[in-house]
């Protein structure tokens, strides 16, 4: 039952400055901001880096090194990666992904291998970064930090392009 205005106790009558109720999907979507917001500045700070410095080099471990060529070397990996082909009837492969000097590497359920050279374009969308390759094909990764890894994608494609 509502009270008319001229019915309701002063007392009762409240300021709200602000929420006053954060529930799980707000700290989610704050969360989620916040994670954005430090990779889009790690990335940016990663950008300044490469107009000096080349992208650093992790030595390769026991998983990955079988899988390199005898130049090719390992700039950046991420764990817990999930790979997806769009319009794909299963969830995704989840693995380690791999940036080397010449390709994208996922091992995980099923090793898939992408010539830098074949990537056409890189785009967001929220934290998934999709992958369009050559022939109509595409990718769709579910990393950490995807802004910096679509950095350091471009500078090991603009080094192998030189």
């Amino acid at each position: 039952m509502q009270l008319a205005e001229r019915d309701r106790d002063p007392s009762e009558a409240r300021t709200v400055d602000g929420s006053t109720e954060e529930g799980p999907a707000l700290r989610d979507a704050s969360a989620a901001a916040e994670r954005a917001a430090d990779d889009e500045s790690q990335a940016a700070e990663a950008r300044e880096r490469f107009l000096i410095d080349s992208l650093p080099e992790i030595a390769p471990d026991e998983a990955i090194g079988p899988q390199l060529a005898p130049d090719e070397r390992v700039h950046t990996l991420r764990r817990h990666a999930m790979l997806n082909a769009p319009g794909g009837a299963t969830l995704g492969y989840g693995g380690t992904l791999y940036l080397t000097s010449n390709r994208l590497i996922h091992l995980g359920q099923m090793v898939v291998s992408v010539h830098l050279t074949d990537i056409l374009e890189t785009s967001l969308a929220g934290e998934r970064l999709l992958l369009t390759l050559r022939h109509s094909e595409g990718l769709t990764l579910d990393v950490d930090r995807p802004r910096l890894l679509r950095a350091e994608m471009a500078e090991a494609g603009r080094r192998l392009r030189r």
